[in-house]
């Protein structure tokens, strides 16, 4: 009997326990309901859901405005919470979507006996991400790739998977790491990208006119289910078969592109204006040789003229007007294209000044003419013509045709090159080109076709420098001093990072068929420059050894004018010592005073000056970079004009105030008085150009010796190969 009611005893308190412990279970912690009570307040739009956030919270965290705006969440479940510190706790819950579920997770302490949310949920909002959905991997269906530029993160898709369109740029929401939200952009497709700007946020298609984008949009190429970022902007101009991804309000967002190695009509050359070099043009006139038309393709207008007739463009209240012999044809604000007949050839009437109109050499291809962003801006010129027939007036602009036809072969590989690297920049594309016709990009059109030019662009079609399976950025420059430098030493990158990162095939090397050691240190490098009957390559230029000699007052007048000139154009890279040795950005004085010291603290492995201290009785100033340097230096009189300063080079020949110190690889000498006052300065060097990849005469003075087109450019871009660009 005892032992029946002692057994009754034991299953009463199991009860009992058993059932508070299910009531604890049903009832919620106070952390839980902290979080339950936030919940239905935010949910409903309560801003009593304020009163459960920690202070430091702003008000505007993305996972309330999400909640608020949008709305997403339409119910929720506290699913459980762990407690992870003394006072602390993480409560899970579950947030319900039209379709689907998230999990999510708050972070709750107790502050005054009151429990607060201490962080909420993370979200990241994705304008134009690429949303990638690998069928037969090994993960889960739930999981999706998303491509943004550069990046790319793995997520978790909740939503049903037909709310993902593979491959198609999106909208996207993601808390936790979790699809919330998700809205394809419309495709919009382009006939021919025309132009793009930054600024001016539009993209120009040739039959939709200017369609309003983003800023900084973003470009891909699709193949398969492969996906390649292009770059911001890059690549653009002149494709074909593009797409641009709106937004709701029909802003473009992303364009995806075609993998083209060149645009099917060919180079687009930004002509400046031959009146001051610049970009604009106030009116553009056009005559042609053979017939010609003038014609837009939105709203079209069409116009046939004679050979010889003269048409003129300008800017008027409705676009731009098109005259012929003092008479208005017709006005608007699209696109013109200037096109020849019958095989002919276009040329622009030099308007300029006072003087009398002069024909420019006759272009190949059409001529386009488009307004500015800034109608006031004037009008822009492009000339779009192929590849090949770009090179026919580059190479003879570029390098002299006396270097004969191997030299000439090796640089219409070079600027073929350099024309392909181009296609892929954004560089020009705000003006609808990949290059301008100036030593910016490459001479184009200064020097009329030459045969030979044109049989050594002929013979080297399509050829293209490669380091792997990339494009090689053909560097090249006039004359070296018998040694060449390394990219890293002469370049800083985009981050203002100097010496930048190394190209394995633009390194310092000796031009001439023996060794020397590193030129870093000063005095090896004195008793290179010194050697004046050195067997360099590049023994045939007039640079290939130089001095230059200034009185102190002349240097220090060079000076003053331009490192405030060079200080305000890269600011990173002229520093003033503020204490012992710390050198730190600041204004450079009106006056520098007097000169008292010029030291090369740095150089390059080939000898180029990296780094050059410039003492005076106002300050010690570090100029930085070859390029700065010889514009700080340049032997200019600006005290006398009627006295230049006389550079005397290799050949015995002698410039007069030329614009800048022809190389970097220079030493300096310093002539005092008794007293330790400089009197004069004479800077001898060698070589003329940033000396890095190519030095042109070096290849003239290799071609000379028997050495072929291909062994030239192996030397001047080691580890490199030539591939065809027209074909597979």
């Amino acid at each position: 009997m005892k032992k029946i009611r002692f057994h009754h005893i034991w299953m009463s308190i199991f009860l009992v326990v058993a059932a508070l412990l299910a009531i604890y279970a049903l009832y919620p912690s106070p952390p839980e309901r902290a979080v339950k009570q936030f919940l239905d307040y935010l949910l409903t739009g309560d801003k009593r859901f304020y009163g459960f956030l920690e202070k430091h919270i702003d008000k505007t965290h993305p996972f309330l405005k999400l909640a608020l705006e949008q709305a997403p969440f339409k119910d929720f479940k506290i699913v459980e919470s762990k407690s992870t510190a003394k006072g602390v706790n993480r409560v899970m819950a579950l947030l319900n979507l039209e379709q689907g579920y998230i999990r999510v997770s708050f972070a709750v302490a107790q502050t005054n006996g009151k429990w607060y949310i201490q962080d909420l949920p993370s979200v990241i909002h994705f304008s134009d991400a690429i949303p990638v959905i690998e069928n037969g991997s090994n993960r889960r269906s739930t999981e999706v790739l998303l491509h943004i530029a550069e990046d790319r993160l793995l997520c978790t898709n909740p939503l049903p998977s037909n709310r993902v369109q593979n491959l198609t740029p999106s909208e996207i929401i993601l808390v936790e790491n979790q699809i919330v939200y998700i809205n394809p952009l419309k495709p919009v497709k382009l006939s021919k990208i025309m132009a793009a700007s930054r600024l001016g946020r539009y993209i120009e298609d040739s039959c939709l006119g200017r369609i309003p984008t983003v800023g900084d949009i973003p470009v891909y190429s699709i193949e398969g289910n492969s996906i390649s970022y292009q770059g911001i902007l890059s690549g653009l101009i002149g494709y074909t078969d593009s797409t641009l991804f709106c937004d709701d309000d029909g802003v473009g967002r992303t364009v995806i592109v075609q993998d083209q190695v060149i645009p099917r009509d060919g180079i687009r050359v930004l002509i400046r204006n031959k009146e001051d070099n610049g970009v604009f043009h106030k009116q553009v006139s056009i005559t042609c040789n053979t017939g010609f038309t003038a014609e837009t393709l939105i709203q079209p207008i069409s116009h046939t003229f004679k050979a010889g007739e003269v048409i003129t463009l300008k800017p008027d209240a409705e676009g731009m007007a098109l005259y012929l012999n003092g008479q208005k044809l017709a006005s608007t604000p699209n696109r013109w294209y200037i096109r020849p007949l019958e095989g002919g050839r276009l040329s622009i009437l030099n308007n300029g000044g006072s003087s009398p109109k002069k024909l420019s050499l006759p272009y190949r291809g059409t001529l386009e003419i488009a307004l500015g962003d800034d109608h006031n801006d004037g009008l822009i010129v492009v000339n779009e013509l192929s590849l090949e027939e770009y090179l026919y007036t580059v190479v003879p602009s570029e390098m002299p045709i006396k270097f004969g036809l191997e030299a000439l072969k090796v640089q219409a590989i070079a600027s073929r090159s350099y024309a392909i690297r181009c296609f892929k920049s954004e560089g020009y594309a705000a003006f609808g080109a990949h290059v301008d016709d100036s030593t910016a990009s490459q001479v184009y059109n200064s020097i009329a076709e030459q045969p030979i030019a044109i049989q050594a662009v002929d013979e080297t079609r399509g050829l293209v420098g490669f380091f792997g399976d990339q494009v090689v950025d053909a560097r090249f420059f006039s004359t070296s001093c018998g040694y060449t430098a390394n990219f890293h030493e002469v370049w800083d990158d985009k981050n203002d990072r100097f010496p930048s990162q190394e190209v394995p095939y633009l390194t310092a090397k000796p031009q001439f068929p023996s060794n020397v050691p590193n030129l870093h240190n000063e005095e090896n490098f004195r008793a290179f420059i010194d050697q004046k009957n050195l067997d360099g390559y590049d023994r045939f230029s007039p640079f290939f050894r130089w001095s230059v000699t200034m009185k102190r007052q002349e240097l220090e007048a060079s000076i003053q004018h331009n490192l405030p000139l060079v200080q305000r154009s890269e600011p990173a890279f002229v520093l003033t010592r503020q204490g012992e040795s710390e050198f730190t950005q600041q204004e450079i004085p009106q006056d520098i005073g007097e000169l008292q010291n010029l030291v090369v603290t740095r150089r390059g492995q080939g000898g180029n000056m990296m780094e050059l201290e410039i003492t005076t009785t106002r300050g010690v100033f570090k100029v930085i970079k070859e390029y700065n340097i010889r514009r700080v230096l340049q032997p200019v009189n600006y005290l006398d004009s009627t006295r230049p300063i006389k550079l005397y080079c290799h050949d015995g020949s002698v410039r007069d105030n030329f614009p800048i110190l022809p190389s970097a690889f220079a030493y300096i000498d310093i002539k005092r008085n008794s007293e330790g006052i400089i009197e004069e300065v004479t800077i001898t060097g060698g070589g003329y150009g940033h000396g890095v990849g190519m030095s042109q005469y070096g290849a003239y003075g290799m071609s000379l010796m028997g050495y072929s087109f291909e062994q030239i450019f192996q030397h001047f871009y080691p580890g490199c190969q030539l591939k065809n660009i027209y074909e597979d």
